[in-house]
């Protein structure tokens, strides 16, 4: 039995990293404020490391060998790129596995199995963990703190909290603030051992970030304290935008509710959610964090089911429920990530760019801000000879844009024909449009695609050769 208990649970360990890592490598681009992250990674590997050096060679000894352009085009995003994002997914699966783990010690193993086929099988928390985001750089920290929260590890949720909202988030002072009150008002926590641990573990942590981001930012900065001023105190945060994706409603969350244990859990995750629903800015990544907490009463619920299978009609019927929205999750979860590989143009585009011009091209493009926007990174500037050029005051219609060999910009008919005297499409580049639903054929839906983009490459003339 214990063998058989080791392989279920290696089993469900690679299954979670297999996940991830396939949610990263269908979807290795990314948008918007994933990218600044990104860009920042990008930076300190190739210019506070001297990486460029390392990947020069690499290229170098790869080109002698395989005299495969097309591979070396591809060669960074992938080599390392991915490898950024895929750590981080790592870190995550492992936090998530740790969790696990406390969830088996307390709720058993059949909670424990459904809680992992759960989190595998629910799309966002797995897209996300690869995300080069803040909340989900934060996210592994967390759970490894809501983790210590449950064992009543005090020492190290003190810690492990201290350094995610000082360096990380600050506004997670709203959720593992509730764990700590709870703890404190059920006499499990006293005031002078917190104290003992927040102390050293506050003043260490606010030393770290103000070290290290005072030295790149080259003068004296907190970054979360300002953020925190900023979207809290001055409730700016609007600025940025309003949508708040909500969640479906877990079926089996109430049932898990049945168990006194599951609902201390809950009780600061709900908090959370409340609390923050009163700040503007709201998006599903900003509560992160719960999902794996409702997972828990989920799993929860479902094993209450499970385990009285044999009982009932009822109960037969109710485990066929359990394991259909186990393969629903899963389709959902299918349908939205095969969306999601043709919701990235922009990397799209500047693979197609590599592709199709010669490296050895005197090569100068322009990145529009769709572009921009869609998946393009510093990992995909891969030619050192080449300008990339992202300036957003420069469009169809200005001079400047002649100048440019290239343009890789939203696929938009009229801003084309602005260019038609200096530049003719190479190639247009396609993303996702729509879904179509059709209960009558197999499978039930189609993906239909449309020109996003459009590479434009410049016309030769005696005043601007190629």
């Amino acid at each position: 039995m214990a063998l058989k208990r080791t392989a279920s649970g290696k089993t469900l360990f690679f299954m979670l990293i297999s996940v991830t890592l396939l949610h990263l490598f269908s979807c290795p681009f990314t948008k918007v404020e994933e990218s600044f992250n990104l860009q920042a990674v990008h930076d300190v590997l190739y210019h506070r490391v001297d990486f460029e050096k390392v990947r020069l060679r690499a290229t170098h000894k790869l080109n002698e060998q395989t005299k495969s352009i097309h591979l070396l085009k591809c060669i960074d995003v992938y080599l390392f790129g991915c490898p950024v994002r895929g750590c981080l997914g790592v870190c995550v699966t492992l936090a998530l596995w740790r969790m696990q783990r406390e969830v088996r010690k307390q709720f058993g193993s059949t909670v424990a199995g459904l809680f992992c086929l759960t989190c595998a099988s629910q799309f966002h928390l797995m897209f996300y963990s690869t995300r080069p985001l803040p909340n989900v750089f934060a996210l592994p920290i967390v759970l490894l703190a809501f983790t210590a929260w449950m064992g009543q590890r005090y020492g190290s949720f003190i810690c492990l909290s201290a350094l995610v909202i000082i360096v990380f988030r600050s506004e997670l002072c709203l959720y593992l603030g509730l764990m700590l009150l709870m703890s404190l008002l059920s006499r499990r926590l006293g005031i002078l051992q917190l104290l003992y641990y927040a102390i050293p573990a506050g003043a260490l942590s606010l030393a770290l970030t103000v070290g290290i981001d005072s030295f790149f930012w080259n003068k004296l900065i907190w970054p979360e304290g300002q953020v925190f001023w900023y979207n809290t105190i001055l409730n700016k945060s609007s600025n940025w935008g309003i949508s708040f994706t909500s969640l479906n409603a877990l079926l089996f969350v109430p049932l898990g509710l049945l168990d006194r244990r599951t609902r201390t859990l809950l009780l600061p995750t709900v908090g959370f959610i409340l609390l923050y629903s009163f700040l503007p800015h709201k998006e599903l990544r900003f509560i992160l964090y719960t999902f794996p907490v409702l997972n828990i009463a989920a799993a929860r619920g479902c094993s209450f089911i499970l385990n009285n299978y044999h009982k009932s009609w009822m109960y037969k019927l109710g485990s066929l429920i359990v394991v259909g929205q186990l393969v629903t999750n899963a389709a959902y979860s299918s349908i939205s990530l095969y969306v999601s590989h043709h919701n990235y143009p922009g990397g799209r585009g500047m693979q197609v760019l590599h592709k199709l011009v010669p490296s050895t091209s005197d090569v100068s493009v322009h990145i529009d801000v769709f572009a921009a926007q869609t998946g393009v990174s510093r990992f995909l500037e891969l030619n050192r000879n080449w300008r990339y050029d992202k300036r957003e005051d420069v469009g169809p219609g200005h001079p400047d844009m002649k100048t440019y060999s290239h343009v890789l910009m939203e696929a938009n008919a009229t801003q084309i024909a602005l260019l038609k005297d200096s530049h003719v499409p190479l190639a247009f580049i396609q993303g996702y449009s729509n879904m179509m639903l059709n209960a009558f054929r197999f499978p039930f839906f189609s993906i239909n695609l449309e020109d996003k983009l459009v590479l434009l490459e410049r016309v030769p003339d005696p005043e601007h050769p190629i």
